[in-house]
């Protein structure tokens, strides 16, 4: 009877080995085909997997071996469940030993695969380049500490191989960017910015990026002062706090992309697409927007006194509290806009559209509204227009009369 019993312990004890094993094969297979981790991510939560299951076989061994020393001999059980328990400490301990060496091995192979893709960056043939740059990810993605260093490498190949050409305002919309140039683009904008190290800028001044695809990139905080950017497409892209100072950016699309906080200062935005962008905080001062589309953008607080807004189209848009002083809107469409608390002091608004706009508390001091529509206007009254320049061809709601002083 004894026998039959200790019989039966050893197969429970077999089963359970199968089953520990079956485990441990299933963790290895989900962590080595999931995306998204690197090589020391999956190392790491394979081994606390791995632990985690060894912990539990052990404390169900213990409980078997408990309920077993009461029933069985215990010189022939205890043997029995320590030979278990001795194996199942020495799987963790071999596992432990390879996680420890295969990380090990890392740190020495990362290293060589960083020399030889460095020297690949600087071969004749593009493809080779074109490789080495993907070779880079896949460092930075492994390797926490070289993360942004290879950032920055990418960004002095870019600065290095594609410099501002000062003749840009030449160049077409059909020239393309070389693939090279676009492949390090793509890398950076994709990165993992949570890894980029405080109070550190991607460094991408003076470039020429015309023509190039930077949908839902991650620029934030990036130096691109002075760089030509014209016909870029950079829909969903993340340019918060980004320096733009002087640059040029004709013809690019920022559909709804984040430039809240940006620096654009005498920038060119001739014809851009601004639709549902986010330029709240933004500096914009003396930028050329004329003829930009800032549909249901918004420009919360941004500072636009003396730029150009020419012929701009601004319907629907949000312009609550925003610098608009001194600035040229002659001809724009701000049907809808909201210019609650705005500041227009000395604007021209000559031939503006501002029917259906919410115009309350706005600053209209010495503004020209010569020909301006402000029919249907909500909230204007008749002590903001007597700060205005007008005439009588300036269309004012029906419950509000042309001021005496106006010619």
């Amino acid at each position: 009877m004894s026998l039959i019993k200790t019989n039966g312990l050893t197969t429970f004890l077999v089963f359970v080995s199968i089953i520990f094993i079956f485990t441990l094969t299933l963790i290895f297979s989900f962590f080595e085909n999931i995306a998204g981790f690197s090589n020391q991510e999956k190392i790491e939560y394979i081994n606390q997997a791995l632990i985690t299951v060894a912990i539990i076989i052990g404390g169900l061994a213990l409980i078997i071996n408990a309920y077993y020393t009461s029933r069985l001999s215990f010189n022939d059980n205890q043997s029995v469940l320590n030979k278990f328990l001795s194996g199942t400490l020495a799987w963790e301990n071999n596992i432990v030993t390879d996680i420890k060496n295969t990380q090990e091995t890392l740190e020495e192979i990362v290293p060589e695969r960083f020399s030889k893709a460095i020297e690949q960056l600087g071969n004749e043939k593009i493809e080779t380049r074109f490789a080495a740059i993907y070779a880079l990810e896949r460092i930075a993605r492994d390797s926490h500490k070289d993360h942004w260093t290879i950032m920055e490498i990418l960004a002095a190949f870019i600065r290095e191989n594609a410099p501002v050409n000062q003749k840009y305002e030449d160049s077409h919309h059909s020239s393309k960017l070389p693939t090279d140039i676009q492949t390090a683009l793509t890398v950076i904008g994709r990165r993992d910015s949570h890894k980029d190290p405080v109070n550190q800028k991607l460094d991408l001044r003076n470039t020429d990026l015309s023509n190039a695809d930077l949908t839902e990139a991650n620029l934030s905080r990036a130096i691109l002062a002075g760089a030509n950017l014209q016909w870029v497409n950079f829909t969903r892209a993340n340019l918060s706090e980004a320096d733009l100072s002087i640059t040029y950016l004709c013809g690019s699309i920022f559909y709804e992309a984040n430039l809240q906080k940006a620096m654009l200062p005498e920038a060119n935005l001739q014809g851009v697409i601004l639709r549902k962008a986010n330029l709240s905080k933004a500096t914009l001062y003396d930028a050329n927007l004329e003829g930009a589309i800032l549909c249901d953008a918004k420009l919360e607080g941004a500072i636009l006194c003396g730029a150009n807004l020419e012929g701009a189209i601004l319907c629907d848009a949000n312009l609550e509290g925003v610098n608009l002083e001194d600035s040229n809107l002659q001809d724009a469409n701000l049907i809808g806009s909201n210019l609650q608390n705005a500041k227009l002091a000395g604007a021209n608004l000559e031939a503006v559209l501002l029917s259906t706009a919410n115009l309350q508390d706005a600053n209209f001091q010495e503004a020209n509204l010569s020909r301006a529509n402000l029919s249907g206007c909500e909230n204007l009254k008749l002590q903001q227009i007597e700060q205005a320049l007008g005439d009588r061809t300036t269309m004012l709601p029906e419950n509000l009369k042309i001021p005496k002083h106006w010619k």
